[in-house]
């Protein structure tokens, strides 16, 4: 998972709050507390003390702290150990690390059909 140690730009730095939509051409860190909807073409990262709350497009994720919403195509999601999700998940691979919390629905994308459908309600 060498990417998810790529260098980022914060967008939304500590004790800041916004609301909004971003959209990014690079890789970016969410640091603060964030309401509304985050596009990128890039790798997103919520920071440990960051928070998401609204929708997410990007092929690269990694939680470190706390999303409520909706990630929708994404390739590649990590929860980190301390991360904590609320919502639903459209990704084509997905890795919860110990310790995350997950509270929602997961819909695996990019595979046969016949061979998986996944819907998990934890």
């Amino acid at each position: 998972m060498a990417w998810a140690e790529e260098r980022t730009r914060v967008a939304v730095g500590r004790n800041v709050n916004v609301s909004g939509k971003l959209i990014f051409h690079e890789p970016v860190r969410i640091e603060g507390r964030f309401r509304g909807e985050v596009r990128s073409v890039e790798l997103v990262v919520v920071g440990e003390d960051g928070m998401i709350e609204g929708k997410v497009f990007a092929p690269r994720l990694l939680i470190m702290g706390e999303l409520r919403g909706d990630v929708v195509g994404c390739d590649r999601m990590v929860l980190g150990p301390r991360a904590r999700f609320f919502g639903n998940i459209q990704t084509r691979n997905l890795t919860v690390a110990e310790g995350a919390y997950l509270d929602g629905n997961v819909r695996m994308t990019g595979v046969s059909v016949e061979k998986t459908a996944v819907s998990i309600d934890i």
